[in-house]
């Protein structure tokens, strides 16, 4: 059944975008293509390329923090959990517990140690973006009229940088996992179901208290898990230490505006910097939004409409998002699959090393199981 749904979902993304292709003009969008040379493409691979080593510095920057792996062993990883990121409409939760799953094969760290890094990572690459799209839905407010999702998509992210620096810079390192109060488990069967327990007849009252002791129990463990991780997240990078990473991640962001004018200037046409921008970084807020894997469809809509604004047609400009998503989704699509074959290939998914240099806070089961099993 998973199998399905991982066929079928990116199957309507496709789906979607001939569907775009249609009610824009077909051949209009291919007449456009047409033009575009292989030498261009290339060039626009080897800054998509340039990007995606970047993008792996900033894992390898957070995780030899505390342990020791190769950056190119980071860079197979990170883009074999695009290869999930890609299928998955996940919004990249997917892609990072694929992650966090490989890189633990390689590093022996706590999964609590790495959703700290995650969580820490996922603040150091979205805050950037988050940034860059508040300063041009400003104006862009005010010269257009933007559709309805841009400021929600743009709230609820505006929302999740506010929780995730909390999560990730509030937490007292000095404290440890021990340090949270134990539940207290000496409760009659009434205190834990509640004042109805006695109205209850006496098969289904045990049935309930085996269930609400499961719930308690998976919640305490819960709660146990996002605190030490929290903590390894405080402990790993402090916000003083985040700047190098944060304008790492802000130049990746700032890149991609690029590589759009790059592929609007390979096809030969002619858009304003400030539309050639919105476009692309609120083409990515919409498809952040988990309808289809990678936002396909939403994306190429999203971007078509804005370079409408610009001057060009709605087949031009589908041509223009066509060609970024050959670069920026489909090309890393090939290198993620490389990277799967080529872990699965070495045996490193199964090859394991020994911790280097990493604390384990006390009463923190090191080989524990992720909460979701």
């Amino acid at each position: 059944m998973k199998t399905v749904f991982k066929i079928v979902l990116p199957g309507l993304g496709i789906g979607c975008i001939c569907l775009l292709a249609w009610l824009f003009g077909a051949q209009e969008t291919l007449s456009a293509l047409s033009g575009v040379r292989p030498g261009a493409v290339g060039v626009l691979f080897g800054l998509q390329l340039a990007t995606l080593m970047a993008s792996a510095w900033i894992w390898y920057a957070l995780l030899n923090r505390e342990a020791s792996i190769s950056y190119g062993t980071v860079f197979l990883i990170n883009q074999a959990g695009g290869l999930v990121e890609s299928l998955t409409p996940s919004v990249k939760f997917g892609g990072e517990a694929a992650k966090a799953f490989l890189f633990r094969q390689q590093t022996c760290q706590s999964y609590q140690d790495l959703a700290g890094i995650l969580l820490l990572h996922k603040f150091l690459t979205l805050a950037p973006f988050t940034l860059l799209s508040i300063m041009l839905f400003i104006p862009a407010l005010v010269y257009f009229d933007l559709p309805p999702a841009v400021p929600v998509s743009l709230f609820l992210m505006v929302a999740a940088c506010v929780v995730l620096f909390r999560v990730c810079y509030s937490a007292d390192p000095g404290r440890r996992a021990s340090d949270i109060p134990a539940s207290n488990d000496d409760h009659t069967a009434s205190e834990v179901a509640g004042p109805g327990y006695n109205f209850i007849p006496v098969c289904v009252n045990r049935r309930f208290l085996r269930f609400m002791e499961r719930v308690k129990a998976w919640t305490a463990r819960s709660l146990a898990f996002l605190h030490q991780a929290r903590l390894s997240a405080a402990r790993l990078l402090p916000p003083e230490r985040s700047i190098k990473i944060l304008a790492v991640s802000l130049a990746i962001w700032a890149f991609y505006p690029v590589k759009v004018y790059l592929a609007c200037h390979f096809l030969g046409m002619e858009a304003p910097l400030l539309v050639i921008a919105m476009a692309t970084l609120f083409a990515y807020v919409i498809s952040m939004i988990p309808l289809l894997p990678g936002g396909l469809g939403t994306y190429e809509g999203t971007m078509a409409l804005f370079f409408t604004i610009g001057g060009l047609s709605p087949a031009e400009g589908l041509a223009v998002s066509l060609l970024s998503r050959l670069v920026t989704f489909w090309f890393p699509l090939v290198l993620s699959a490389a990277a799967s074959v080529i872990l699965l290939s070495g045996g490193a998914l199964h090859s394991r090393s020994g911790p280097a240099g990493r604390t384990i806070a006390p009463g923190v089961n090191e080989t524990a199981e992720p909460i979701a099993k």
